[in-house]
């Protein structure tokens, strides 16, 4: 129980970032802090069957010309919880928000068939069957995109 309080201080000692719509990115949030870019488009709203689903939809998401995107670590989307709000609990930067559950890609790990959620009603983090229907945010690296913002 420890590991896991430390990981919720590390997560909330993170911030909430420089999180910026990205200029010339229709549907993509910029985190100039963490060098990674958000989606922010309605399939930001898309719920997956599952998380095995999450991760593929992810990976298979073309965005202002990128590709391969990925579910978020749980430090990754905590750092756009807002606290300070409520229903939503996230960044006002963002402009789609699914009321509710959304998929990290981190694993619980005294349980490998769940993984961690985070409710963007209330900030609240949950870990859920891999199996349960929740919303999906994906994120794609900076560092992993060219210069032409295509790969």
């Amino acid at each position: 129980m420890k590991k896991y309080k430390m990981l919720l201080l590390a997560a909330l000692t993170a911030g909430i970032g420089s999180v910026v719509n990205a200029k010339g990115l229709s549907g993509v949030v910029l985190d100039k802090r963490s060098g990674i870019y958000w989606q922010d488009n309605m399939g930001s709203k898309k719920s997956s069957e599952d998380w095995d689903d999450a991760v593929v939809y992810c990976d298979k998401l073309e965005l202002a010309g990128m590709e391969h995107w990925r579910l978020p670590t749980f430090k990754e989307l905590f750092s756009i919880v807002d606290l300070k709000r409520i229903n939503p609990a996230i960044n006002p930067v963002f402009d789609f928000v699914e009321e509710g559950t959304y998929w990290t890609s981190t694993t619980f790990a005294p349980n490998i068939s769940r993984a961690w959620t985070i409710d963007f009603r209330t900030g609240k983090t949950f870990y859920s069957y891999k199996s349960t229907d929740h919303a999906v945010r994906c994120v794609k690296d900076i560092s992993q995109t060219s210069a032409k913002g295509n790969k």
